[in-house]
């Protein structure tokens, strides 16, 4: 039994697949069958049910799936105290959802921070950010919660052992192309909505539908461009009368075509900081959070 297989375990029964879980890790699919397979061989039980669609934890499994978490966090904490600490003081991984904030809040934190020399933002899928920060990759996540998305976030973040904290609060705003027939309007109605097409930013299958980017509901009959980056997203706008939702961040300097409006109403939507549990925040991640927080107050919208 080593750590190497402790990891499998943990990302194979979070996943819920070893395809996902050996993407999320960086290794061959056939590797990581034959090592969980060795693992289960030495334990003498079995770890997971292989089924066509996924794998999922036994009695036994899950018994062990419990203990490799406590173990990996022990481990992961004792690592970063102990290996090579010179160098881990000049690396620093972030994990985000798609804002336009990542930019200039990167910029002014390596600014403040010329001792990192290998900054890491790793902007992807709901369930991939929180993987990130769960497994130690990244020391901090931000995400969102609204109304749709809060209660399978806090699930997920519970069972993760992840703490969070709210940093900002805003309403939602719509983006559309400045030449927009809505683009002069002060605010955007749910019906003036319901004509248009609509882009947004896609979670990695139906199962993680629940995390969705999106900050108000789908109507029916509405053409969706699912995406994965913020520049398809920028370009479908600039080019058609869709929309899309968010917290009303533009960095300014790269998007010079779309603007936003605010929704009509207070959606409660707040942008959420994700750490581990029980960890005290490193200089470098506690000096990202102060840039979040400089770039929200003196952002005007």
């Amino acid at each position: 039994m080593n750590i190497k297989q402790l990891r499998y375990v943990v990302a194979i029964a979070n996943s819920g697949t070893f395809r996902e879980a050996s993407e999320q890790l960086f290794v061959s699919q056939p590797s990581m069958s034959i090592a969980v397979k060795d693992l289960e061989q030495e334990l003498g039980f079995q770890i997971f049910e292989r089924t066509n669609t996924g794998a999922t934890l036994t009695i036994e499994g899950e018994r062990f799936y419990e203990q490799a978490q406590t173990v990996l966090r022990n481990f992961e904490t004792f690592e970063s105290k102990y290996s090579k600490p010179k160098e881990s003081d000049k690396t620093f991984s972030v994990a985000s959802q798609h804002y336009d904030f990542l930019a200039p809040v990167a910029v002014e934190f390596a600014k403040k921070n010329p001792e990192i020399k290998n900054f890491r933002i790793f902007e992807s899928t709901t369930y991939n950010i929180l993987q990130e920060v769960a497994q130690g990759h990244s020391e901090l996540g931000v995400v969102y919660l609204n109304k749709q998305n809060r209660s399978g976030i806090l699930r997920m973040l519970n069972k993760l052992e992840l703490d969070y904290e709210e940093i900002f609060l805003s309403q939602t705003h719509i983006y559309i192309r400045k030449g927009h027939p809505l683009a002069q309007r002060e605010t955007i109605s749910d019906d003036d909505l319901k004509p248009l097409d609509r882009v947004r930013f896609t979670q990695e299958n139906e199962q993680f539908l629940y995390y969705s980017e999106d900050l108000i509901e789908t109507f029916e009959n509405t053409l969706i461009y699912n995406v994965t980056d913020r520049a398809s997203l920028n370009g479908i706008l600039e080019r058609t009368d869709a929309y899309a939702t968010g917290l009303g961040f533009i960095d300014k300097e790269s998007v010079h075509n779309v603007t936003v409006v605010p929704m009509e109403g207070d959606n409660g939507n707040s942008l959420i900081l994700v750490k581990h549990r029980g960890h005290l925040l490193s200089n470098a991640a506690t000096s990202y959070k102060r840039s979040l927080e400089v770039y929200f107050e003196n952002y005007e919208f």
